[in-house]
């Protein structure tokens, strides 16, 4: 099972051999051209240079620091100061720095030093590094916490070069822990030069390796409810010995899904699928069979018969669906931490990929599953994909916003076009159909120029339409009108700035493509912070959240209808009337204040 330690990790995990390769000592490094300095003060060294400050306590340390830093060329600790930089949250793997260090002594004719003396020169160049061990059992992985790449380093460029991927270590797919039937290559014993020749395995290992870093690899197992059994077990003739036997195996099954993305081993996932709703195992097998340890998770199976009348069990069905929405919210937020971040283009097209493909998959898996059972797991894994598809959009759009907002003629040049804008005009065709108040709207005109005139940042950007959504919604806050509220205020958000496009593709603006780039952005990050907010409201999940309006999307527009005007009828007895179901004459004569209605 899993079991958190420091404050992430909960892989326990003893990991392959490693293969170091031995270089001679290079010779002392002149003082003079250091690019650490290192003097005495007292009896302890000072070390400083671009981005390290480093003081070590007493002549031990010192002794200690110098023996390493002394073995290294001064290309070598300036390389190090220029690539990487400590950073509080965040990990490389070590067999990453060692490799990217191997490159640099072949691009600089340097002899390298094996990765334990590297690891001391790293220590005493960057202070207080930990080390973590992540990954899956039979495959963790030491990181270094607290140190990452610089953002403008080359080595972000960089593919991890799989030659010397080859000489150092195993590659990331290796078996994961429901132990696939794929074996991977061995690597050999040495770092002999047969072993620099890459396979496409080892390439995909380097692409991991390099992309984990932008991911959360800390995140730990999150806990499933109870199913909520009620007296319908009993008509449905399932024991209740059976539904903690499916408890233990579909934990398990998640716990392997877990891990597969976690390695980004995405190809894995079907395979993983076809072995957990294909059991061939005997139903006369019993949920005895079923091993109380993790050693075995591969056996942590049900025979297909029983899990199929499990699944058709409706409260079983229920809590299967609710573990899939927390599952899946843990997957997206291992995979997209922050949707704002710059991240490569090809773990961006990777995770898309993996999206296109996850319904498909599934339905083959379930193929002999009853429809209703297939089309509620189907259900969730197509809000998943959804999801995953919107949140890399969304971080695209903000990889390409990030250049607009940093170019200051670009910025002079939407301010200009803006301040043409009849927003007066624009006002007086909006209010007919969203019914804001005019201060409201004018004060976000006003934030919003602001905000452009002083040349903001992405994150600043970020922060000013949290705080539009927050003032919008906080008067519904605690109230069960707060997700319809939610709903229009992305609605007139996105009715009031096509009004704004429109008026500046009339007027031909020079900053009209900037303009649509940045609303575009701004459109799906609002989106993304309502559904948050939605999600924490109702104490769903975000992914539980999407997967609502997939099942709304089966129900009849005339019941929707029916609903909504009932709502509005109820919000009028409680003086909070929103609009949309009465009647234009009536809502001419209503109170215009509400938020959002309201904005």
């Amino acid at each position: 099972m899993y079991t958190p330690s420091g404050a992430a990790s909960y892989f326990e995990a003893s990991g392959g051999a490693q293969v170091t390769v031995a270089g001679s000592s290079p010779s002392a490094v002149p003082s003079h051209s250091m690019v650490g300095i290192t003097m005495d003060v007292g009896g302890s060294p000072i070390v400083s240079g671009a981005g390290a400050y480093l003081i070590h306590g007493g002549m031990d340390s010192a002794r200690h620091s110098l023996a390493h830093t002394s073995r290294s060329s001064p290309a070598t600790l300036q390389w190090l100061l220029d690539n990487y930089e400590t950073a509080e949250g965040v990990s490389l793997p070590r067999s990453s720095l060692y490799n990217h260090y191997l490159r640099h002594c072949q691009e600089h004719k340097l002899d390298p030093v094996n990765a334990a003396s590297f690891g001391k020169l790293i220590r005493s160049v960057f202070m207080g590094l930990r080390t973590r061990r992540l990954g899956t059992r039979g495959n963790s992985k030491y990181h270094y916490y607290g140190i990452r790449l610089k953002p403008d380093s080359p080595l972000n460029r960089l593919q991890e070069d799989t030659q010397y991927m080859a000489m150092r270590q195993q590659p990331v797919h290796q078996k994961p822990r429901y132990r696939p039937a794929q074996k991977t290559d061995s690597l050999g014993d040495s770092g002999s030069h047969s072993s620099l020749h890459s396979t496409p395995e080892q390439a995909m290992a380097a692409q991991s390796q390099h992309h984990q870093q932008y991911i959360d690899v800390s995140h730990v197992f999150p806990e499933f409810p109870a199913p909520d059994l009620g007296s319908t077990l009993l008509q449905e003739s399932v024991l209740p010995q059976d539904v903690r036997a499916l408890q233990l195996a579909y934990r398990r099954h998640c716990e392997a899904t877990l891990d597969v993305v976690m390695n980004l081993q995405f190809h894995y996932i079907e395979k993983l699928w076809l072995s957990f709703w294909n059991s061939k195992a005997s139903s006369g097998d019993g949920p005895a069979s079923l091993p109380a340890s993790d050693e075995d998770p591969e056996a942590a199976v049900l025979p297909k018969d029983k899990l199929v009348s499990l699944c058709k069990c409706d409260p079983v069905l229920k809590w299967m669906r609710s573990c899939d929405h927390i599952l899946y919210q843990a997957l997206v937020e291992i995979l997209i931490p922050d949707v704002l971040r710059p991240v490569p283009s090809s773990l961006t097209q990777a995770i898309r990929n993996f999206a296109k493909s996850l319904e498909g998959w599934l339905t083959n898996a379930m193929s002999d599953f009853p429809q209703q059972v297939v089309q509620t797991k189907v259900g969730v894994v197509s809000a998943f994909a959804q999801t995953l598809r919107r949140y890399t959009s969304l971080n695209h759009l903000a990889q390409a916003a990030r250049a607009v907002l940093q170019n200051t003629s670009q910025i002079n040049q939407m301010l200009s076009d803006l301040n043409r804008v009849d927003f007066a005009n624009v006002q007086e065709q909006a209010s007919w159909v969203c019914q804001c108040e005019e201060s409201v709207v004018q004060r976000l005109e006003q934030d919003f120029k602001l905000t452009l005139q002083q040349q903001s940042s992405l994150d600043q950007w970020a922060r000013w339409l949290d705080d539009v959504v927050t003032q919008a919604l906080k008067q519904h806050a605690g109230s069960p009108r707060f997700p319809k509220a939610a709903r229009q205020l992305l609605l007139k958000w996105s009715f009031y700035s096509s009004m704004v496009i429109r008026d500046l593709t009339l007027r031909s603006a020079a900053s009209f493509g900037s303009f649509h780039l940045i609303r575009l952005l701004y459109d799906e990050y609002m989106f993304y912070l309502v559904e948050h907010r939605v999600a924490e409201a109702t104490g769903e999940t975000p992914i539980a959240v999407m997967g609502e309006f997939n099942d709304l999307a089966s129900l009849s527009l005339t019941l929707l209808d029916k609903d909504d005007i009932g709502e509005d009828r109820a919000g009028e007895a409680d003086g909070e009337a929103s609009g949309l179901g009465e009647p234009l004459v009536k809502r001419e004569r209503s109170d215009p204040n509400p938020s959002l209605q309201g904005v």
